[in-house]
């Protein structure tokens, strides 16, 4: 035993002692021999130089040292019981959190709402936060433990897990006005040739790589993050933009959504390092994902 450790069973059995007003009494309902009680408080007291029990007393009491001693025991059996009530509440499915990391629109927008509602009507003891990354960062987001799992761009990583969610895809957004707006599909010549507006959001990327695909680089005179934003300044006439189709809001607005030419794709999924749940409760909703119908 450490020289720092108090043995739990000497503490309950002065706790004991306490309640009975007997060595024997606490010994006999902790199921130890008294001769080992004894000798357990013996070797407290000399350790702390100081007496645990009043021995002149009859009934047998405690000193106040003892009393510290028995406190410590009853602190830690109510630990020890709101321990075991939250692991069972936990393996019911009654506590927990999960923090999940989110790319943004496209999954605040179609994807995550229903699939939090469904699973908190399931699951109401388990509270999912939801924590919003550019789609760069958030692989590394998982690599530090930042994130339990995300939704994002699925990765190129053998040493991930991937639940497929959908197939989203790149679209262009120009006023209902605009010289382009009636065009089956527009290419990244066409657009990089009007003041563009770049969205900072997890698509970003993907949209930068598309235009220098076709050897172009957009006109950008804005760089924004909120769909809706960037919605709004097209709206007005103060460019045009590309962003990806799922994040559009539901509704139409003074605004076309264009199909591109070459078309832009990407995979989106709930992503998480290779079975490395931190808790139940993260495990659950990864299989409350992998079978939920999206």
């Amino acid at each position: 035993m450490n020289e720092t450790d108090i043995p739990l069973t000497i503490a309950r059995a002065l706790k004991l002692i306490l309640e009975t007003g007997s060595v024997s009494e606490a010994a006999r309902s902790l199921n130890v021999s008294q001769p080992a009680i004894s000798k357990g408080i013996s070797q407290l007291e000399r350790r702390f130089g100081m007496p645990l029990l009043q021995r002149g007393a009859r009934p047998l009491n405690l000193t106040d040292e003892g009393q510290m001693l028995a406190d410590y025991a009853e602190r830690a059996g109510l630990l020890q019981k709101q321990v075991l009530q939250n692991l069972d509440e936990a393996a019911n499915n009654r506590l927990g959190a999960v923090r999940l990391g989110s790319f943004g629109s496209s999954a605040s927008f179609q994807i995550l709402p229903k699939t939090l509602a469904a699973f908190a009507r399931r699951y109401p003891g388990i509270s999912v936060e939801i924590l919003e990354f550019p789609d760069g960062e958030l692989q590394q987001m998982l690599e530090d433990g930042i994130v339990d799992m995300a939704i994002m761009t699925v990765p190129q990583d053998d040493g991930l897990d991937i639940i497929p969610v959908a197939t989203d895809k790149l679209v262009a957004i120009l006023e209902t006005g605009h010289p382009l707006a009636e065009k089956p599909s527009v290419s990244a010549a066409e657009l990089a040739a009007h003041p563009f507006i770049l969205t900072k959001g997890g698509s970003g990327p993907l949209v930068e790589r598309w235009f220098a695909a076709a050897g172009q680089a957009p006109r950008t005179v804005h760089t924004v993050l909120q769909i809706n934003s960037i919605l709004a300044l097209v709206e007005a006439g103060l460019g045009v933009s590309v962003i990806a189709e799922l994040a559009l809001p539901e509704g139409s607005g003074n605004y076309r959504a264009l199909p591109l030419h070459p078309e832009a794709p990407r995979s989106i999924g709930f992503v998480r390092k290779e079975k490395s749940a931190r808790s139940t409760a993260v495990d659950r909703f990864w299989k409350f994902c992998s079978r939920f119908d999206y």
